[in-house]
């Protein structure tokens, strides 16, 4: 499932007082704040429910406000959290909360949200009712979108008014399911009233209310709450509706019963969603692209988990020189083990080949892929040499047939907002870059890291932000580098010794047709621990984007000339977390939609054979001493779709 559940941590409410909640809510919510508001217990209580829930099978969670109140967590709170999240990659999805008081609470619970990274909080904010306009301007400050929650609304128009008009980037809904079933509201009906203002869902089932009282209060008003899909709410209809339209909020696990641990029933409740969301047949308007991986190496996995979660791709198989590896590789995400790509190309049905052969087979590969009619995407870089580059450029022309390269992670959700702000003029006109590329030490983590040192470290990873700068600026005209070896002799984790031929070190200054200049810093030393390794930063003349050239799910923030930057919520949330997210089957994607439409895809060969000229020129410059004119252009790509 993409995007996965998250568990809901205001599942443990009667924990605390062990699962005997005879006083309501507020008798749970009172005891799980004085669990966790010590500092001298906080780490290990914090860290003891996290590797709970991580043992249940969630990567992300919602984080109920009790765990960590911004009225009691000290800085130390808030870096103890950030650093366990961390730890066992666990990513914070939202912050259920009831934020009560006036501008000063929410600041508060805005400030703990941007310093964990929470896109939102979901629940009730007073202040807000209170004062609309001064909410919704503290929410801006801090990026941080505020999703309200139904309670006790019994309708969508109750909803709609308490929202109010406007704002619909930043104000929304979270739907808890079970409360619409509690107060005789249709979850399904609700899910498709609230439509777009949807920003985060609470996943609950409740049982038919009892006849007989209990004096437990949630039972005895009808919501009792169990695992999902023995209730009276229609679980797997309102989880196909959300498949159906993309949803990409938070999808909450939410269970808090008052009488017993919910952990295996949260459990099974995530399977039952997990196996109910991939079981549903979403039927695309133009057929799936038939596509075959030759190449089965490291990257194939994470192109293998992406493409088989995409409706817009058949995997028909895979190749590889290593039959056995072709074989592992279509064990796990479909297709058969061609024998060669003699055998692939022969094969009628196969209308692309996805290329994730070693970069020194990407020209050969390429080459006899579109002479045999394939359609290609290929992983980065296209070619070894401009001049390869653009004659495989030239031959899927001649043929009719379209070549598509990583990499792709300028399509991502954070790169395509700042994006979006630059052409909004949200910095007015953008004029310097500066991109960094700070990739550590392969040897220290790397079984076979001579073949990177080889390519060096604008070749292997410089390629990344090079794709996103010429994407939004257009085509390099001069290029002047600085740089070197660093560290000439170095040694394999298992001691072996080997000399660097290629700079490990490179400092370009980038002059496009277009004004912009760009710093781009790649190299193989630097590493942890140092920060933005991925950074990414745009100056405007009046203001400034801040984020990474990597991860779509990193921070996006804004700034005006003078004024501190804020967070800037992304045009649609990212599928993944972390700060190497990356969806690695948008360019396949883009390749499907471009076929199917007649539309030019995203990631252009003429483009990438472009970016291989760059970065023929930051080596050639750095050896010469001297700038490099360049001549190649390429027709500039468009936003996607969703970001326009």
């Amino acid at each position: 499932m993409n995007p996965s559940p998250s568990f809901v941590t205001a599942n443990f409410v009667a924990r605390q007082i062990g699962y005997r909640m005879e006083k309501g809510w507020m008798q749970g919510d009172e005891a799980t704040n004085a669990w966790f508001s010590p500092l001298a217990t906080f780490e290990q209580r914090f860290e003891e429910m996290l590797l709970e829930i991580k043992a249940l099978g969630f990567s992300s969670i919602d984080l109920w406000c009790a765990q960590l109140h911004w009225r009691w967590a000290t800085l130390q709170h808030v870096e103890t959290a950030r650093r366990l999240l961390g730890k066992h990659g666990l990513a914070v999805r939202s912050y259920p909360a009831w934020v009560g008081g006036g501008a000063e609470d929410l600041h508060g619970a805005c400030r703990l949200c941007a310093a964990l990274d929470i896109p939102l909080f979901a629940g009730h904010c007073e202040y807000f009712a209170q004062d609309r306009a001064a909410a919704v301007a503290i929410l801006r400050e801090h990026g941080v979108a505020y999703a309200m929650e139904n309670h006790p609304e019994k309708s969508a128009a109750e909803i709609f008014a308490r929202l109010g008009a406007g704002d619909e980037d930043i104000v929304g809904v979270a739907l808890d399911t079970g409360w619409c079933a509690t107060q005789g509201w249709d979850a399904l009906a609700a899910v498709n009233e609230l439509g777009p203002r949807l920003l985060a869902v609470h996943l609950k089932d409740v049982k038919a209310k009892r006849a007989e009282k209990t004096g437990f209060s949630f039972i005895d008003m009808g919501h009792e709450t169990c695992r999902l899909g023995e209730g009276v709410v229609s679980m797997q209809a309102i989880v196909a509706v959300l498949r159906a339209r993309e949803f990409r909020g938070p999808i909450g696990i939410e269970h808090e019963p008052e009488q017993f641990d919910p952990r295996q029933d949260v459990r099974e409740s995530r399977e039952r969603v997990e196996q109910w969301w991939d079981a549903i047949e979403v039927a695309e308007s133009a057929p799936p692209l038939r596509v075959v991986v030759v190449g089965c190496g490291n990257i194939a996995g994470a192109y293998g988990e992406a493409m088989r979660a995409r409706r817009e791709i058949q995997i028909l198989g895979a190749s590889d020189l290593d039959h056995s590896r072709a074989a592992a590789w279509t064990e796990k995400h479909g297709g058969h083990a061609y024998a060669s790509l003699d055998a692939v190309l022969a094969d009628p049905k196969v209308e692309a080949v996805v290329n994730l052969t070693i970069q020194h087979a990407h020209v050969p590969v390429i080459t006899q892929c579109l002479n045999a009619g394939k359609h290609v995407h290929s992983e980065k870089p296209l070619a070894a040499t401009y001049a390869e580059a653009r004659a495989l450029v030239d031959l899927a022309e001649a043929r009719g047939l379209r070549l598509s390269c990583a990499p792709v992670t300028w399509l991502g959700e954070a790169q395509q907002t700042a994006w979006k702000l630059i052409r909004d003029g949200a910095i007015g006109t953008p004029r310097v870059a500066y991109a960094t590329v700070d990739w550590g030490r392969i040897e220290g983590w790397h079984p076979n890291p001579v073949p990177f040192y080889a390519a060096g470290p604008v070749f292997d990873v410089g390629v990344y932000p090079l794709a996103l700068l010429t994407s939004w600026f257009g085509s390099v005209t001069r290029v002047t580098t600085g740089g070197g070896i660093i560290v000439p002799e170095r040694r394999t984790k298992d001691g072996k010794a080997f000399t660097l031929k290629t700079e490990d070190w490179l400092v370009s200054v980038l002059e496009f047709a277009s004004g912009m200049r760009v710093r781009l810093t790649a190299n193989f030393y630097v590493g942890e621990p140092a920060e933005n390794r991925a950074g990414l930063d745009i100056h405007g003349d009046t203001g400034s984007i801040s984020t990474a050239w990597f991860s779509a799910a990193a921070p996006v923030r804004l700034g005006k000339v003078g004024e501190k930057y804020r967070r800037v919520l992304p045009v649609r949330p990212a599928a993944g977390f972390g700060e190497w997210y990356c969806d690695w089957s948008a360019g396949v994607v883009g390749l499907w939609r471009g076929l199917r439409t007649g539309a030019p895809h995203p990631t252009g060969g003429a483009q990438a054979a472009h970016v291989v000229e760059i970065m023929e020129a930051v080596h050639r410059s750095a050896r010469e001493g001297c700038a490099i004119s360049l001549t190649g252009k390429f027709p500039p790509p468009e936003p996607l779709p969703w970001a326009r």
